[in-house]
């Protein structure tokens, strides 16, 4: 049986430190028919460099190719827009796969023809390595991904090249959120299926997209992500119940980038468009979290680095 072929895009912009281990994950896969592309966009520390060795080692499996700084999402575009893959997928520069993790999801895919993106289980890691807990991914229901906003798709997320050429690829106007973005267009291209496997990791430290301090416009873009999105969306339902769990998002993110009384403003903005989320404790636990998150890991990893 014929293979289609995958090209998966790893960009990475200053992550020496973690780019070998997921360079070594993506040449440890047994899928044959694989594309991969390393862009190193415009990296100022030894990226380029690390990848580069791994090139010359490997000749013909993978290419890398150097750029001015771009950005994530035009960095993605870019390798995308000269895929040769049926199916696409990204790796984070900090993040890696696991053994077999390309077969299996493009087994889920061929197994559903209506599909168009399949997404698997993850363990969360920290900066060195070590697994810290599994997260399971929520079975997939689009009003949970446009209504409340949970992104089911994480690393390790596959889609068919007809969802790129149909809706392009990342809003590269967007800092904080152009992955769920990118999810919420995608999902008019057919269902996602979960592979209830735990295929990927997911790095957590103080350089990550989840724990770096965001600027205000960045803490805030879910919610003109999400303005935007029922400004197109026919019927409006739901649109008080999105709005206001994206103004609770963007107090989180003020909180755990250290602006309470930013955040506070915003949530407070939340309840007076949606009061019922006053009932729910997960919303109290997410401004919670906001404020403890970035003590939390921080604490880690002097743990680790002690360790």
């Amino acid at each position: 049986m014929l293979l289609p072929t995958v090209t998966l895009i790893t960009p990475v912009f200053n992550q020496a430190e973690y780019l070998a281990a997921t360079i070594e994950s993506v040449l440890a896969q047994d899928y044959a028919a694989l594309e991969y592309i390393v862009i190193d966009d415009g990296s100022t520390d030894d990226s380029l460099a690390v990848a580069r060795r791994y090139e010359a080692a490997h000749p013909g499996r993978m290419t890398v190719i150097s750029q001015t700084n771009s950005g994530q999402a035009a960095t993605l575009n870019k390798g995308w827009a000269q895929a040769q893959g049926e199916i696409l997928a990204y790796l984070s520069s900090d993040d890696c796969l696991l053994p077999g993790a390309i077969g299996r999801m493009v087994t889920a895919l061929q197994a559903r023809p209506d599909a168009a993106v399949a997404y698997c289980d993850f363990w969360l890691i920290d900066a060195q390595g070590q697994r810290l807990r599994t997260v399971q991914a929520e079975e997939f229901d689009r009003r949970r991904l446009c209504v409340d906003l949970v992104c089911q798709p994480g690393p390790g997320a596959f889609f068919r090249r007809t969802v790129f050429d149909a809706q392009g690829g990342w809003n590269a106007a967007l800092r904080q959120v152009p992955d769920f973005e990118f999810w919420l267009r995608a999902s008019v291209q057919g269902p996602f299926i979960r592979v209830a496997e735990p295929l990927a990791e997911y790095r957590i430290h103080e350089g990550s997209a989840s724990f770096r301090v965001m600027q205000p416009a960045r803490a805030e873009e879910i919610v003109q992500v999400m303005e935007r999105y029922w400004q197109a969306e026919p019927g409006q339902q739901g649109r008080q119940a999105s709005l206001a769990r994206a103004m609770a998002i963007a107090a989180k993110n003020h909180a755990q980038s250290g602006r309470p009384l930013t955040a506070l403003r915003w949530f407070f903005r939340a309840l007076g468009r949606r009061p019922a989320l006053a009932m729910e404790l997960g919303v109290w636990r997410q401004l919670l979290v906001g404020m403890l998150r970035r003590a939390y890991y921080q604490y880690k990893a002097r743990q680790g680095a002690g360790a």
